[in-house]
């Protein structure tokens, strides 16, 4: 029976599954992996898909890899570093995913805000790493992340202020110089109100408002409450002895 029903309905099932694959097409994939990353602006395109949480999941494999170039080549071309391990790893040789770590900081609302909510230890705990590997985790987003978000947020905020500054001309004639001129003076207060909003994480001079949270954020990880509920676990398991 159980080859019967083999051959009547497995097999045909597995051979139409073969050939709708063949079939199809996947465009976003083939994106992910043409990308290559010679101007930022190649960086600032593989970041604008990340935002998008559902395509994460959906093409976590391939954009993990292509994450791991960019950051690479970030270190390499913009910071002209060459010593830093890609991917960075513990002592004891477990790998960080730079990916998951990018995403979940954007999610409990960037570099500061998870920083001044003492939530290191969670998202180290997230990663799969203990929770004393806050501080760990923290310094490696630093050593590796920061900088490059920084710059994203930074270019992003400089886009939309040139953008604004085009509407805002469209169909008034004026001077190439004025509009150099302008357009430097709009570069100049988008980098002045980053500068103001900002604490900077380790290691790096600037780093932006981590401002932009898709997700309801944590409350404050607090380890006394955390020791609180073990002790109390503990106590009701010796009372039941």
């Amino acid at each position: 029976m159980n080859e019967k029903y083999k051959q009547d309905y497995l097999n045909s099932y597995f051979e139409d599954l073969n050939v709708s694959k063949e079939q199809e097409f996947d465009w976003s994939r083939m994106i992910i992996r043409a990308i290559e990353f010679k101007e930022f602006s190649d960086c600032q395109a593989l970041l604008d898909m990340i935002d998008d949480r559902d395509f994460v999941f959906k093409y976590k494999h391939d954009l993990e890899v292509k994450f791991e170039t960019m950051v690479g080549w970030f270190l390499k071309e913009k910071m002209e570093i060459t010593t830093r391990m890609i991917p960075p790893q513990l002592d004891d040789g477990r790998k960080i995913n730079v990916l998951d770590l990018y995403v979940m900081v954007e999610k409990d609302g960037g570099y500061q805000s998870v920083t001044l909510d003492n939530l290191w230890p969670a998202i180290a705990k997230d990663l799969g790493f203990e929770y004393q590997d806050g501080d760990f985790i923290r310094i490696i987003y630093a050593m590796y992340l920061d900088v490059l978000v920084f710059y994203y947020k930074f270019k992003s905020v400089q886009k939309k202020a040139q953008d604004k500054e085009m509407l805002e001309q469209e169909g008034t004639p004026m001077a190439a110089n004025e509009r150099t001129r302008r357009s430097k003076s709009a570069e100049a207060e988008s980098a002045r109100k980053n500068e103001e909003t900002e604490h900077y994480a380790l290691f790096t001079r600037n780093s932006l408002d981590g401002s932009w949270i898709l997700h309801k954020k944590r409350r404050r990880f607090n380890f006394n409450e955390a020791r609180k509920a073990i002790d109390e676990a503990n106590k009701s398991v010796m009372m039941q002895r």
